[in-house]
């Protein structure tokens, strides 16, 4: 059957493809460490060698698989996954590959970590160490230390501590569960939900059935008595099933769903010409929409307000500093960004034709493709080539080198029938204007619905949304 996406523009097709990895990429993260074979309640020293495989599917297909290992280390437990996926995007098909390493300590609270995801001309690495109240970081190459509050967790360290504090069933536990993709501590929320029967590998077993609440979402876990996860079940119908060695080796891998189709959102009525709306008025269910400087949300209706580019001044620094900082993702301080940066830019330039000129030559020169990896400025810059989140977070490195403020929007946007997860950015010129380079709109179009800001880590605070939200176009001016 012919693909809907062949009658699309490139800028378009790389729109929509964005937000659907991501979304498979969060919902396999959450598996990152997560389903070693831990023993309940372990004391120091008992921890035995084990590994364990899980298949990876999309509904009904096996899109990718994990081979995870379990052994004792000097002081606590070593733990190591390698993770394959095979994903549709716009009915191109690309392998993603990630590799995660870490070590517990004796209560299973965690000590340090690596990890990196690798697809194509892609890769993204990442590893820390906790000294202390600190967490000493490296993300590609770049150093960063963050203060936390101790004890933080990897996933594998929440079946455990989950059974040590004796949940009986409908009782929560909340834990700071370290992500390596963010670079942040999360709240994790375990609830106990009782006991249950599960059939893995032709058997029927006993299983205890716990839910994880994480960012919004919600996945339901299945855990033998040993510790080890059965099979997990998250966002866009993707579950992981623990298999055999055997039926791991033995089964090739499919491409499943397209991705973009799979968390895209209906629309009842076409919006044509929307580059040339001022106004656009949704009513939204399922979820709460931000208020912001060109939406408004009241009692489920949302109001989009196209911004005008009048009334602009040099007043940057009446929003907070950290938007003009370079951060992992965003090396706005590197040689590279800025030397291309004085290429397209000059001195005597104004700030609304610097962000002009910036999002042009994104446009023009960064080839439009969808990308399996954690968006970054640099590499963005050297393969000359993403989806809209690489040029997001290119477009707010040049931004910030150049001198203005800019932080990422994450959300939706309106192309044809439907409503795709996309990500563009914001700048302050004396007030905040949408500029969505991978389309070269400033201010962007009315159809881009917010749903998060800031910095690269903000892409991840949209997952409660995916399969929630529901659009209806009320009018259209």
């Amino acid at each position: 059957m012919k693909s809907v996406f062949k009658t699309l523009s490139l800028p378009a097709m790389a729109t929509l493809a964005s937000g659907a990895i991501f979304m498979a990429l969060l919902a396999v993260r959450m598996g990152w460490f997560q389903s070693a074979e831990l023993p309940v309640s372990a004391p120091k020293g008992t921890i035995s060698k084990s590994e364990t495989w899980m298949g990876i599917y999309q509904k009904s297909l096996k899109i990718g698989m994990s081979h995870r290992k379990i052994s004792q280390a000097a002081e606590g437990v070593a733990i190591s996954e390698t993770t394959v996926m095979r994903l549709n995007t716009m009915g191109m098909v690309q392998d993603i590959l990630l590799q995660t390493e870490g070590v517990l300590n004796a209560d299973f609270s965690l000590a340090s970590f690596r990890a990196e995801i690798k697809s194509g001309l892609f890769r993204f690495a990442v590893s820390g160490e906790v000294q202390g109240a600190f967490f000493v970081l490296s993300a590609n190459g770049r150093p960063m230390t963050l203060s936390l509050q101790p004890p933080i967790y990897l996933s594998a360290a929440l079946w455990d501590a989950a059974s040590s504090a004796g949940l009986s069933e409908n009782q929560s536990l909340t834990l700071s569960v370290f992500d390596p993709l963010t670079m942040t501590p999360q709240p994790v929320k375990i609830t106990a939900l009782g006991t249950d029967r599960i059939e893995i590998m032709g058997a029927w077993q006993a299983a205890r059935k716990v839910s994880v609440e994480v960012m919004g979402s919600r996945q339901t876990a299945w855990i033998d008595t040993d510790g080890s996860v059965l099979q997990e079940e998250g966002v866009m119908g993707i579950t992981l099933k623990k298999i055999s060695a055997e039926e791991a080796k033995d089964s090739a891998l499919v491409a499943g769903e397209d991705l973009t189709l799979a968390v895209s959102v209906p629309a009842d009525r076409l919006i044509m010409d929307a580059d040339k709306l001022s106004r656009l008025i949704l009513r939204i269910t399922g979820v709460e929409i931000m208020s912001t400087e060109r939406q408004r949300f009241d009692s489920g209706i949302l109001t989009l307000s196209r911004e005008v580019l009048s009334g602009l001044s040099e007043n940057y620094f009446a929003e907070p500093a950290m938007f003009l900082e370079p951060v992992a993702l965003i090396q706005s301080d590197h040689p590279l960004i800025l030397k291309q940066l004085w290429q397209i830019i000059s001195e005597k330039d104004m700030p609304l034709v610097r962000i002009q000129k910036i999002s042009e030559w994104i446009f023009q020169n960064i080839e439009k493709r969808p990308v399996l990896s954690v968006p970054n400025a640099l590499e963005t810059l050297e393969n000359r080539m993403g989806d809209c989140n690489e040029h997001a977070v290119l477009f707010a490195a040049f931004a910030r080198a150049a001198g203005i403020p800019a932080r990422i929007e994450v959300g939706l946007v309106h192309l044809r029938d439907r409503f795709y997860y996309h990500a563009w950015n914001s700048v302050f010129l004396g007030k905040w204007i949408t500029v969505d380079s991978l389309m070269n709109q400033i201010p962007a179009d009315v159809t881009h619905i917010s749903l998060s800001r800031g910095n690269p880590e903000s892409q991840f605070e949209i997952l409660g949304a995916i399969g929630n939200i529901g659009i209806s176009i009320l009018e259209q001016q």
